[in-house]
């Protein structure tokens, strides 16, 4: 006589069956949060070199990065208008034209007028602002910039598609926490 197996039974081996699989998800989500946590620590450290970079030349020269990086393109191009500034920085030109207000106030550079066309001015290095270039450390760009420039094309195009999405999927998100509290607060 043959004993069939009770109902207790096969949920047991049914269990035993699904173990392997649960196993399986499990090792590819630790798999994932460990990538996670290593593009995270990524993150950090890109934002940290900046920002030790950007203090360090605040202590040598009491500039700021964006403004020392718009010194520099004008070193690059003596006599660009705002708008070919804002257009390299990749910033708006009211940004740009706040960037060149604060280097003539501190005579780092010079605005001169278009001798043909009056309405357009030109902004060129000034004496101070060349001495503060040799002065502040390098790149004067900022580190993050530099090393942008020195990825291959193929990189930059995958890395700026995959920061595109998480930037997409971040304003979805940032879309449906309107009115949460902003952290720190």
């Amino acid at each position: 006589m043959r004993i069939l197996p009770g109902a207790g039974t096969r949920r047991r081996n049914a269990a035993l069956v699904g173990q392997p699989a649960r196993r399986k998800r499990a090792a590819r989500a630790s798999v994932r949060g460990a990538r996670e946590l290593l593009t995270l620590q990524a993150f950090r450290t890109i934002f940290g070199s900046a920002r030790h970079h950007d203090a360090e030349v605040r202590r040598s020269g009491a500039i700021s990065g964006s403004q020392l990086w718009a010194l520099a393109e004008i070193a690059g191009c003596d006599g660009m208008t705002v708008n070919a500034l804002a257009e390299r920085m990749a910033v708006h030109q009211s940004t740009a034209s706040n960037l060149a207000n604060a280097l003539v106030d501190r005579k780092l550079v010079r605005r001169l007028r278009d001798s043909a066309d009056q309405r357009i001015v030109h902004l060129h290095l000034a004496t101070e602002g060349r001495r503060m270039l040799l002065r502040v450390p390098g790149p004067h760009a900022g580190l993050l910039v530099d090393a942008l420039r020195r990825l291959e094309d193929d990189q930059l195009d995958t890395l700026r598609d995959a920061l595109n999405e998480l930037v997409r999927i971040m304003q979805r998100s940032a879309g449906s926490a309107a009115g949460e509290t902003l952290l720190g607060e």
